[in-house]
């Protein structure tokens, strides 16, 4: 067992948490009805609470859904399964996994029309935090996978369990999905089942790396599972991949937006500094400046702000200016 595996098992691998691992995560299923109802149940509810949580824009609300909502265990049972070669287990765990996606979209579909004033789906951060997905969102998902299995896979990271269903979204997008379904808003739904799906496949990348570099491999049941694996391992490596270049190019969009911002921001306070006006506010957005100041005297040449403007390198097809008010 080589140093890296020993210092993610905590030693050597403890064969004897397998069935208790199985279970947790819908690997080993004794008693149908009691695991099934129980995942079903909270499942149902976490959808419910975290639609409810967006229509009303309360994080707190959204928090405490993705905290009781139990879709992770499939999908780290998914893995673990694949790696210690139970195919069958493996195939009715992604099979638990995408149903339960599919029942959290149509609950919230359910629940959103149910709500008299509807989920808002414009000026709302709940939903537009899940619309647009950036690399941060895949390193996150990554990070949180790794902490997932580990959690399960050791009996004292266990406490971790909270914290990981925080960190990575998988219900909400899913809601605000089915909220977006139930109004006809096909951008919207696509962008928060991207956002879901990046966070499957790389939670899939990560608790593989996890579980074999835990030494849970070599509990195969038989030596032919191995191609299965393999198998299993390169679809989640050239998934993610696969994401990470729409996410990296949104990413690249979002940091040319926060430069172009700042740039602005910078030329319209060189440009009020020799004037008795003060900036309010700058929006650098769709091929506009619009600037908002507040002051009095004799309002500063906007011809001015355009030089400045073009010599900070800020893409500007007009610019506009607002008073909003003068001081006496």
């Amino acid at each position: 067992m080589s140093v890296v595996s020993r210092i993610f098992a905590g030693g050597k691998t403890n064969a004897e948490r397998i069935p208790e691992i199985e279970r947790i995560t819908l690997v080993r299923v004794d008693n149908p009805v009691k695991q099934y109802s129980a995942f079903l149940l909270c499942l149902v509810l976490s959808a419910v609470i975290a639609t409810c949580g967006i229509a009303a824009e309360s994080s707190a609300i959204v928090i405490g859904a993705m905290l009781i909502a139990p879709l992770m265990s499939p999908m780290i049972g998914t893995s673990f399964a694949i790696a210690t070669g139970k195919r069958r287990q493996a195939a009715r765990g992604l099979l638990v996994a995408l149903s339960g996606a599919a029942a959290v979209v149509a609950v919230a579909g359910v629940t959103s029309l149910a709500i008299p004033a509807g989920v808002p789906l414009v000026g709302n951060g709940e939903v537009s935090s899940r619309v647009s997905p950036r690399l941060v969102d895949l390193v996150v998902a990554v990070a949180s996978g790794v902490v997932g299995a580990l959690a399960v896979g050791r009996d004292d990271v266990f406490d971790a369990i909270p914290g990981v269903a925080i960190s990575v979204s998988i219900v909400p997008p899913l809601c605000v999905a089915g909220a977006a379904l139930a109004q006809g808003a096909q951008a919207v739904a696509s962008g928060a089942l991207l956002l879901f799906t990046v966070n499957f496949f790389a939670i899939q990348l990560s608790c593989n790396a996890v579980f074999f570099l835990m030494g849970f491999a070599g509990h195969a049941q038989d030596g032919s599972s191995a191609k299965a694996r393999l198998l299993w391992y390169a679809t989640a490596v050239v998934g993610t991949v696969l994401l990470a270049v729409p996410l990296a190019a949104a990413s690249n969009e979002v940091i040319e937006q926060y430069s172009f911002e700042r740039g602005a921001a910078q030329s319209v306070r060189e440009w009020l500094r020799e004037s008795s006006y003060e900036p309010v506010s700058v929006d650098a957005s769709g091929g506009a400046v619009v600037v908002e100041i507040a002051g009095e005297g004799t309002l500063p040449d906007l011809d001015d702000l355009r030089i400045l403007l073009r010599e900070s390198k800020v893409p500007v097809e007009d610019v506009k200016m607002r008073v909003t008010r003068q001081y006496s």
